[in-house]
């Protein structure tokens, strides 16, 4: 019970108090608390910012595409491309592996699965003048060397085997040039 008359004291004169204050400084604004902050407008922008690297206009590449084949060929393509977007552009050569990259260009490199549309056109296999089975670009009597795999052993060769290769075995297609160097090769020298 005579905790009653401690707490109503104790209340009394802190309401007292708080009338009384007010009364001599009038209302609180927000300038009288000191953890306000005021904003201030930047006035002038600061000149000693450093001008940005990024050019309003695209970028412009020169983009190189080699496409190395499985019978040797080495396709190459040139061509200028405008970037507004690095991420779009990267997407785009996304199965591709960056060989090199300089300032205004890039070369791609990728490995077909495949022969190249000059080899599926105009290839056959046959015999270098130095015994080495190779892919020529036309008949072996006047194409061009392509590629050169190994030297085979002609005397064990059938007659037959020996007479294709110096006429020239057309080649059809990747499957058809996987067979035949499976035939004459063995799978140490591919």
């Amino acid at each position: 019970m005579i905790r009653w008359p401690w707490i109503l004291g104790v209340l009394i004169t802190f309401v007292g108090w708080q009338l009384f204050t007010m009364q001599q400084e009038g209302p609180v604004t927000a300038n009288d608390l000191s953890y306000q902050r005021t904003i201030e407008e930047k006035a002038t922008i600061d000149h000693d910012t450093v001008p940005t690297l990024v050019k309003p206009e695209p970028l412009k590449l020169k983009v190189i595409l080699k496409e190395h084949y499985m019978d040797g060929v080495i396709a190459t393509t040139t061509q200028e491309e405008t970037i507004w977007s690095m991420v779009d552009f990267w997407a785009r050569y996304k199965g591709w592996t960056v060989e090199d990259q300089q300032l205004d260009q890039v070369v791609f490199k990728r490995d077909v699965k495949d022969i190249s549309p000059l080899t599926k056109q105009q290839g056959y296999f046959g015999l270098t003048k130095d015994g080495e089975l190779a892919v020529f670009q036309g008949e072996p009597g006047n194409g061009k060397v392509i590629e050169a795999f190994k030297p085979i052993p002609i005397k064990p060769l059938e007659s037959r085997r020996k007479t294709e290769l110096k006429s020239g075995i057309k080649i059809k297609n990747f499957d058809h040039f996987e067979q035949v160097l499976k035939q004459y090769s063995t799978q140490d020298e591919l």
